[in-house]
């Protein structure tokens, strides 16, 4: 789904990145709308907000937490989207391009941003609409699944 419309449909993770190779390579893949940026603290928490839930996180005065265990904090500042993990002992501000796009980088604990394959095919069974500019570069460089490894589907 792009902009509330279905624009490929399948059963199999190869059949969708070989859709979303061939269109992005073409230039003929859809581009999902941007929202309007958010101008208050509270449309800002709201958004933040309606991200964790997606993930089952839970908000307190402090950060993000997900089963008593703290995952990090999610903000914007002068318009900028950025997230920090509790397990960075310098608590850096990474940036990021949406709240959704922080919020999931806080949902992968144990790994690096840089694990493309597994972040691929993670990527692979994420809505259209949720992936970002970032997430779909990543899968116009991502190779085909290996073979041998067998698709199921839920």
């Amino acid at each position: 789904m792009v902009n509330e419309k279905e624009v490929f449909r399948t059963n199999t993770v190869m059949r969708c990145h070989r859709f979303i190779c061939t269109h992005y390579k073409d230039g003929s893949l859809p581009v999902q709308e941007q929202e309007e940026p958010c101008t208050t603290g509270n449309e800002v928490m709201s958004q933040i907000f309606v991200e964790c839930e997606k993930f089952g996180f839970e908000i307190l005065d402090d950060g993000i937490y997900q089963n008593d265990e703290k995952l990090g904090e999610v903000g914007q500042t002068d318009g900028g989207w950025w997230f920090t993990r509790t397990a960075d002992e310098t608590q850096q501000r990474i940036p990021c391009d949406s709240a959704l796009d922080a919020v999931w980088w806080l949902s992968i604990v144990d790994t690096v941003p840089h694990a493309e394959a597994a972040d691929c095919e993670e990527l692979l069974d994420r809505p259209f609409e949720m992936l970002t500019a970032l997430d779909w570069e990543r899968l116009r460089e991502y190779e085909a699944v290996g073979e041998g490894r067998e698709l199921v589907t839920a």
